[in-house]
């Protein structure tokens, strides 16, 4: 505000002093100090642990609940509105009752959910993992639905919907649920690819559509019919089905016995529902074994006897028979990276390794394991295809398959090209200028499949009456210069051509239903007996919400 004084030469400085424009009398210039980030006395840190401690008591919370990325979220805007408006308010007056958050769940959904479906309308191709499981508590059947794609190179992958199966979970069933979530999020298509379990009703839901068996399923199911079905009349056999007894006593008495604690990594039990449990028992009581302590616990209560059948050597020998197929279903079960192409190169690791174990008393097993992968260990066209989407197991493919099965390979790959596009996408394929180079060996594929990997022969040679789509795919599978990134992504972004988009489509394309089947464990964690009556609607959309934000 501005003020009007008059000035005189009788007036001295008077006049002037009062000449100050009350608008800025409020204002003071901010110290230096309040720019300066204060330490915090580490008896507030003390304190605020102590209150921490409380909480998980009073509220019967898990202690890593400090550690969640919620929690700290709500404790750091708590903190801001502290330091904005000061420490008279009440905690009371700030947070919100549960049906408010309730409601706002509800709200944060739809928000999310919208931003998910125009994320996917930024991306042409996408598949799906799909699983049904059941809550115990109350006997409700969900179906689980996930999509996968490919953006700005990076793998995404999110939950879409969990959703309450009604009646019977017949295949049309199945399919018109979802058909219908696919149909709500805007990317029904035809060309959709789904990776689901070998289950029968599965299986038929999707027969009209690309359908590919869970990699992880076939090996799971490769371990259980083999070991399901030893004969005890042979002596190799009752030897294991011995050993596998005789472990699973000594776990079980150990849980029940209270004597986990004493050991300095528990005893795992085997779970038929989840995968290679059975290798994690038998690991965890080899490894309490080489320790000592196992025999030490047992020898102070006179139960020696619960070692007494156990064949130490035999034991060994079963846990190095089945690690690879452990470190297998990992490979192929992230999802940070691809893993539709490592399907083949998989299934022929395995049967390598089978082939090449020493030692007498397994060699019966690894040959009817060596059976099982073969008849058991599916391996679609599009896995196929993918093997070649890989510069470094070009070679490899070239040389498992046979001459039609290669061809095959040749003519999907052009077909899929021909149709990516334009004819502008169907050029040549050729790496952008001064692609990255990385340190060291530089290989897409995981040393666990080395022995697939080969330095590349040129042999096919394009000719003239070739289709242009044709003569491209050619051109790529002879290229011996292509540059070799750690990341097959990488690789693909550096490239440019019509085999581009193919690639960003199949490599989308998941080799397990892992990610669906995650969100069992999360479900599991979310409706507890306390909350076991959440109502079907919030269980979808918290388990979106914790997929997506």
């Amino acid at each position: 505000m501005l003020s009007l004084s008059q000035y005189a030469s009788d007036s001295g400085t008077s006049g002037l002093k009062r000449h100050t424009c009350k608008g800025n009398s409020g204002k003071s210039q901010p110290s230096i100090a309040s720019f300066i980030k204060q330490k915090l006395p580490s008896g507030y840190k003390s304190h605020l642990t102590d209150k921490n401690a409380r909480m998980c008591s009073q509220d019967l919370r898990p202690f890593a609940v400090v550690e969640g990325k919620g929690f700290t979220n709500v404790a750091q805007e708590l903190l801001d509105i502290g330091a904005k408006y000061g420490s008279n308010e009440q905690v009371e007056d700030i947070m919100p009752c549960a049906c408010t958050v309730s409601r706002h769940v509800e709200g944060e959904y739809e928000k999310i959910k919208l931003l998910v479906m125009e994320e996917l309308l930024q991306t042409m191709d996408h598949a799906v993992t799909t699983d049904l499981w059941t809550e115990e508590r109350t006997n409700t059947h969900y179906i689980t639905v996930t999509v996968h794609y490919i953006l700005d190179w990076k793998m995404v992958n999110r939950i879409l919907a969990t959703r309450v199966m009604e009646g019977v979970k017949s295949s049309d069933h199945i399919r018109r649920t979802v058909e219908r979530i696919l149909q709500e999020f805007g990317i029904l298509s035809n060309d959709i690819a789904f990776v689901t379990d070998n289950g029968s009703n599965v299986v038929a839901a999707f027969k009209d559509y690309v359908r590919l068996s869970c990699a992880g399923h076939n090996i799971n199911l490769i371990l259980k019919h083999v070991f399901d079905h030893l004969d005890e009349n042979n002596p190799v056999h009752s030897n294991i089905i011995k050993l596998f007894k005789d472990t699973k006593t000594l776990v079980t008495h150990f849980k029940r016995a209270g004597l986990q604690k004493a050991l300095d990594q528990s005893l795992k039990q085997s779970v038929e529902t989840r995968w290679n449990t059975r290798l994690a028992m038998l690991q965890s009581v080899n490894d309490a074994l080489r320790s000592g302590r196992l025999h030490d616990i047992l020898l102070c209560r006179n139960e020696l006897r619960y070692l007494t059948n156990i064949d130490c050597e035999l034991l060994e020998d079963i846990i190095q028979l089945l690690k690879p197929f452990d470190e297998a279903t990992r490979h192929l079960s992230t999802d940070k990276t691809p893993t539709l192409h490592l399907v083949l190169p998989t299934k022929a690791t395995l049967l390598r390794d089978l082939s090449i174990q020493d030692g007498d008393s397994v060699i019966v097993k690894e040959g009817k394991l060596a059976q099982a992968v073969e008849m058991k260990f599916k391996v679609h066209l599009y896995h196929k295809v993918a093997t070649a989407l890989s510069p470094s197991l070009r070679s490899f493919l070239r040389k498992t398959l046979s001459g039609q099965e290669y061809e095959e390979v040749i003519s999907t790959l052009t077909a899929l090209t021909e149709a990516a596009g334009t004819e502008e996408r169907v050029r040549g394929l050729v790496e952008k200028e001064d692609p990255p180079s990385e340190q060291g060996a530089s290989t897409e594929v995981h040393n666990f499949f080395a022995s697939c990997v080969e330095e590349e022969e040129r042999k096919e040679d394009s000719g003239d009456m070739e289709s242009n789509g044709r003569q491209l795919v050619l051109q790529y599978m002879s290229d011996t210069k292509l540059t070799r990134f750690q990341c097959l992504l990488d690789f693909w972004r550096e490239m440019s051509g019509g085999l581009v988009p193919v690639a960003k489509r199949l490599l989308a394309i998941p080799a397990t239903s892992t990610p669906s089947e995650r969100s069992f464990s999360v479900a599991g964690r979310l409706i507890e007996e306390r909350r076991s009556t959440l109502n079907p609607e919030n269980v979808d959309a918290l388990l979106f919400l914790h997929s997506n934000i």
